[in-house]
């Protein structure tokens, strides 16, 4: 799994998804199911991608089950994307990687969120007054 995902448990959920500025996508998985094991391949290809304009979550379901509860999660594989700590897109099943590129373009292109990003861009590349 790349260093572009993140792994969510309830003891960091406030600190990585209600805290981020840009929109966050949650995988739900279990080693389990292999079609869960394919939609990480395919979310590791859209971290790459969009590694900044989105953030990649993954939440192991066998070791969160009260975070997946929380959440609402009922079938595997799942995938959320939240904004500013709200639910914007739910997304069950596994997908074509296309699909989910489909899913993030849509995001992304959100008025308030296309905003906010190219604000980021700014803010993080600007240099800083000596």
């Amino acid at each position: 799994m790349s260093e572009k995902i993140t792994s969510v448990t309830k003891q960091n959920f406030d600190e990585i998804v209600m805290e981020s500025t840009i929109p966050v996508m949650l995988v739900f998985w279990s080693v389990k199911y292999p079609s869960c094991q394919r939609l990480l391949l395919t979310v590791d290809t859209l971290a790459q991608r969009y590694c900044g304009k989105i953030l990649f979550g993954i939440i192991d379901v066998d070791s969160q089950i009260e975070l997946t509860s929380q959440l609402g999660i009922g079938g595997l594989p799942c995938a959320i994307v939240l904004y500013n700590g709200r639910l914007y897109k739910n997304i069950g099943g596994e997908l074509p990687l296309n699909h989910y590129r489909v899913i993030i373009e849509e995001v992304l292109s959100e008025p308030e969120i296309k905003k906010k990003i190219k604000n980021n861009r700014k803010r993080k590349f600007r240099k800083k007054d000596k």
